[in-house]
């Protein structure tokens, strides 16, 4: 029989949030400010640098996205313990819909709405999908997935074992994904600047349908 697994848990949506995920942080950094909005390892350094050099305002715009992140990161805690299996396909509308929101916005508007916005959805998310056939992945940067990659293919080599080689190929496939969606937005924002982010909400329409479906049908795989 076919095995039983949640959509929040099939390859194909990390790697669907991934695109997603690189998308974003290509879009706040080349677009807003030189910030990485879902990537907090590299503002807590951009922060660093900032107040090293005494440039205090810009330290506390960096701050935003660091603080929001950390918030996001409680509630999203709180939606899960509340809403139990709905949280996932709510969060995913949700970030539909703030998206949208965000391509919505005229092009002057302030970085601090972007900044905002996409920690807030880079927290809720990657609090929420961790896990994909019991490897534990990151749907918004890749340090774990070089990590893990390499660590599992390590063991591949040294083991011959089948599932070890499998692991490596799911955190080489989420970097890969990761540079996709991020020279995507690179491309496309040429044309469309501020309103590229639009295209971000592409893979989580299919992630929605997804979920929604897996809520109908039981969690086929």
């Amino acid at each position: 029989m076919q095995e039983k697994v949640a959509a929040e848990r099939r390859y194909h949506t990390f790697i669907l949030l991934m695109l997603s995920g690189g998308f974003m942080g290509a879009y706040s950094y080349y677009l807003k400010g030189g910030v990485f909005a879902n990537a907090e390892t590299a503002n807590l350094l951009i922060f660093a640098m900032h107040i090293s050099q005494g440039s205090f305002t810009d330290a506390a715009k960096v701050l935003v996205p660091i603080s929001t992140f950390f918030i996001g990161t409680f509630f999203s805690e709180m939606f899960k313990d509340k809403l139990k299996h709905r949280w996932p396909s709510l969060l995913i509308f949700s970030e539909i819909i703030l998206l949208a929101f965000l391509a919505l916005l005229p092009e002057n508007a302030p970085f601090t709405i972007f900044h905002v916005m996409i920690a807030l959805i880079s927290s809720m998310q990657y609090n929420t999908f961790r896990e994909a056939r019991g490897v534990q992945l990151s749907t918004l940067f890749c340090t774990a997935h070089l990590r893990g990659g390499g660590s599992c293919l390590y063991n591949a080599v040294r083991t011959k074992d089948r599932t070890a080689y499998k692991k490596a190929f799911y955190h080489i496939g989420m970097i890969l994904t990761f540079i996709a969606g991020a020279v995507l937005c690179s491309f496309s924002s040429r044309v469309l600047m501020s309103r590229t982010i639009a295209l971000a909400i592409i893979p989580l329409f299919f992630v929605l349908i997804e979920v929604q479906k897996d809520r109908k049908h039981g969690g086929q795989a």
